[in-house]
């Protein structure tokens, strides 16, 4: 899935989507950790620029992001789950 700093293989999506989902830290296929973060103060998210959701009413809420480390990289969960649809789509094609 193509990205703004770097494509995101099919394996760190699933991984992203596991560690966002349950918060625990995990290593993607190359060793690298992958943790999830929702500190307001953490990076934006480099696909949609986001580090927090807005409510209808106006509240804002953190949103959780996905961080690997190493390569300084960060994806937020609505980015993981767009990225996982886009996937699973080409995938069955």
């Amino acid at each position: 899935m193509p990205g703004p700093a770097g494509p995101i293989c099919l394996d760190c999506v699933r991984a992203g989507l596991r560690v966002v989902g349950d918060g625990e830290e995990r290593r993607n296929e190359a060793g690298e950790r992958l943790d999830a973060v929702s500190d307001l103060q953490a990076p934006v998210c480099e696909f949609c620029g986001r580090r927090e959701r807005r409510t209808f009413l106006g509240f804002r809420r953190p949103l959780v992001r996905l961080r690997c480390a190493p390569r300084d990289a960060v994806i937020c969960v609505d980015c993981l789950d767009s990225a996982g649809d886009a996937l699973n789509l080409a995938l069955r094609q």
